[in-house]
């Protein structure tokens, strides 16, 4: 396998942290072979595989039964690196799940666990950071997205720039955040990211946005839609078509923006992304009731509705 082959292949691995980063497999190490690992931590690690199986088919009650029991087995040995990770893990399926208080806990006891050398700090700093935006706490996500950027020297690097420049331009700083993820761009093409890169793209569409530049805005769009169609990431295709109905809305082309959301609509209700669909949803309600046509703002509302159990917040 090519060297770029084998680092496109990392990038787009999930971002929950496998066990490998521990060095618990070293095949092809030079020297004396690697003495044998001890069974409690060949259990973690298995643990750890079967979180990382279970969230990537969206099992998340499964993913937070198997990292838990992976950092039961890695406190039972004090292995801290390991505990570590699945803490990390434990707190990424938490931000995932809404349950911010729970993985504020997990993540704040990763932290005395990794030194700044230590090679899963920036992971750990890129997960407060995340935790922190979540619950809104724009300097702590800013902190410690700075930190991941600072500590991090690998592939990884573009992914949390693209965190950095999304909090800079939440902040209203464009100039920077344009500047972060421009860096971002250049380091995910860099490492084959391709998902990340068509992050960095879709991030400078919100700049150029923000900006009212317009037709730049929709040059990056554009190109991040054909980047996550090319890697069939559903959720960011939606993200990609609100984001040009959006453009377009803001334009005065109320057909050309319904039809984005259309199709943003229709990629998440069939990509099992009720919250997607249903954002897509209330922009098209929006829509349809400043053009004047209700009973279709109505029936766009309604089954908004349906899609999150009557649970609404415009």
């Amino acid at each position: 396998m090519s060297r770029r082959k084998r680092r496109h292949r990392r990038a787009v691995i999930s971002l929950l942290l496998p066990c490998a980063l521990l060095g618990l497999g070293c095949e092809g190490c030079s020297g004396s072979p690697p003495a044998p690992v001890p069974p409690v931590k060949e259990r973690a690690a298995a643990r750890n595989r079967q979180g990382l199986s279970a969230e990537a088919r969206g099992d998340r009650d499964g993913a937070l039964a198997a990292f838990g029991e992976s950092l039961k087995l890695h406190r039972s040995v004090e292995d801290f690196p390991g505990a570590a990770v699945a803490l990390v893990n434990l707190a990424r399926v938490h931000r995932l799940r809404g349950e911010i208080p729970l993985a504020k806990e997990k993540i704040d006891a990763a932290d005395p666990l990794l030194p700044p050398g230590s090679p899963l700090f920036p992971e750990m700093a890129f997960e407060k950071a995340m935790i922190g935006l979540a619950s809104g706490d724009l300097p702590a996500a800013k902190e410690w997205a700075t930190r991941a950027v600072d500590t991090e020297k690998g592939d990884a690097s573009g992914r949390m720039l693209n965190l950095l420049a999304r909090i800079l331009l939440l902040e209203g700083r464009s100039d920077e955040a344009q500047g972060r993820a421009e860096g971002a761009l250049a380091a995910n093409r860099n490492a084959g990211a391709r998902g990340e890169e068509a992050n960095s793209l879709r991030l400078l569409g919100d700049i150029a946005t923000a900006r009212m530049d317009r037709g730049r805005a929709g040059e990056f769009y554009a190109a991040s839609l054909s980047i996550d169609k090319g890697i069939a990431n559903s959720r960011k295709i939606a993200a990609d078509l609100r984001a040009l109905g959006v453009l377009a809305a803001g334009a005065g082309d109320t057909g050309k923006a319904l039809g984005f959301y259309a199709r943003a609509y229709d990629v998440s209700v069939n990509g099992d992304d009720p919250r997607g669909a249903a954002s897509a949803l209330l922009e098209m309600a929006r829509l349809y009731e400043k053009t004047g046509a209700p009973e279709k703002a109505q029936s766009a509302r309604r089954e908004r509705e349906r899609l999150l159990g009557g649970h609404l917040t415009d």
